[in-house]
């Protein structure tokens, strides 16, 4: 097992299931598709979790390869992210049907644009962090880089959400939770743990 992951997992779990509180609480905005349940809050910590874990992990194992073999793995690893992460949120609230449907929903769509939604949907987020993970942070043991990197990636990364949500701010908000707690957890493990070999020459 990739030492340290479940720390970053669990600091992405803690990051996504307080978004998901502040939603459930209706602040600093009540969303059109509130209230929710309680559940939306585990649901959103699992989305969390699954996103910061998919982007550490993939970005440790691919650390040492070629870059164009690390720059080539940040959409799949995007991608697959946000397909697994979308599901308890979708069961939580209701925007799928069955559990089959949310297991292939994207093969349900007609056109090809559904092909690339789940980056739209929080995959971004992972996209990002992968990037920043596997190109520099592993190999950086400044806090501050890693703070601006996953504040950098919750935010850019669910832009595009929060502003099909009509409510585009959230995206500094909720990306900075959950970058600042990524962000600081994969700094207390890449510190002592791990160095990407040679990337600060590619």
């Amino acid at each position: 097992m990739i030492r340290g992951a479940w720390k970053v997992a669990l600091a992405g779990a803690l990051g996504g299931g307080i978004n998901a509180l502040l939603c459930y609480a209706g602040w600093p905005v009540v969303l059109e598709d509130g209230p929710f349940a309680w559940h939306a809050i585990p649901a959103g910590a699992v989305h969390g979790g699954v996103l910061a874990l998919a982007a550490f992990a993939s970005a440790i194992v691919l650390r040492n390869r070629h870059l164009a073999a690390r720059l080539g793995a940040a959409v799949p690893v995007g991608w697959i992210a946000g397909f697994a992460a979308w599901i308890p949120l979708a069961r939580s609230v209701g925007w799928e049907d069955s559990w089959r449907q949310s297991f292939t929903w994207v093969a349900e769509y007609q056109h090809w644009g559904s092909t690339y939604t789940p980056l739209l949907i929080f995959g971004f987020v992972a996209l990002v962090y992968y990037l920043a993970v596997v190109l520099r942070l592993a190999g950086e043991r400044r806090l501050t880089r890693h703070l601006f990197g996953g504040i950098l990636a919750g935010t850019l990364g669910s832009l595009y959400w929060w502003i099909a949500m009509h409510h585009w701010y959230l995206s500094l908000l909720h990306g900075a939770i959950w970058g600042t707690l990524v962000g600081w957890a994969t700094w207390s493990v890449c510190r002592t743990e791990y160095r990407i070999e040679g990337t600060q020459h590619s």
